[in-house]
């Protein structure tokens, strides 16, 4: 006895094709779904001077390290909070995920200290206190650093034993700025 209607040659094969076309979709679905699609992580850096604030967009190298970029913006270090996170989310979508590995790291880096007025790395070192920023779907993390100086073992902005503050995109300009504010009192500035 069969049970539903009867099909012809031509419909049984058009029937097989549309089912081998369906499981043939199935497997590429299970593929791609194991493929993990790695979210765009936006970078940014904020230094605070005595005198100045810079905030850096920061672009990566895919799937590497992050680079610092000519995009920059010089800030009284008096601006006002909502002013100072409404620039901080500028630069993080100016901020790329795409470079090449065989980009000069050096002479990019180079640029950037020309952009911010910097003649050499001891000024961009001198009374810095710096935090990384990165942004990963909805949350912001913003790192405390240690700021080692130019040269030495300890050169450069080290991690803190600090973990990274995170907030929301959802919060206002101004509680973004105050953010910030509150990472720069847990820098350390070991180079004055």
């Amino acid at each position: 006895m069969l049970c539903g209607p009867v099909l012809s040659f031509k419909d049984q094969q058009r029937h097989i094709h549309k089912r081998d076309a369906q499981v043939q979709m199935g497997l590429l679905d299970i593929f791609n779904k194991n493929k993990i699609k790695r979210p765009t992580i936006k970078g940014a850096g904020a230094t605070l001077y005595p005198d100045k604030i810079v905030i850096e967009t920061v672009d990566r190298i895919k799937d590497l390290y992050g680079v610092v970029s000519t995009n920059v913006t010089l800030l009284d270090s008096k601006v006002g909070s909502d002013v100072l996170g409404r620039t901080l989310r500028h630069h993080l979508e100016q901020s790329r995920d795409d470079l090449k590995k065989t980009i000069d790291t050096e002479g990019r880096y180079n640029d950037y200290l020309k952009a911010v007025g910097f003649k050499n790395r001891k000024e961009q070192y001198k009374n810095a206190l710096h935090l990384i920023i990165h942004q990963d779907g909805d949350r912001i993390s913003v790192a405390p650093t240690i700021n080692g100086g130019p040269t030495g073992k300890n050169r450069g902005f080290g991690n803190t034993k600090d973990e990274p503050m995170t907030v929301d995109i959802s919060i206002t300009d101004e509680e973004l700025g105050n953010t910030l504010r509150l990472g720069w009192s847990k820098c350390v500035c070991n180079y004055a």
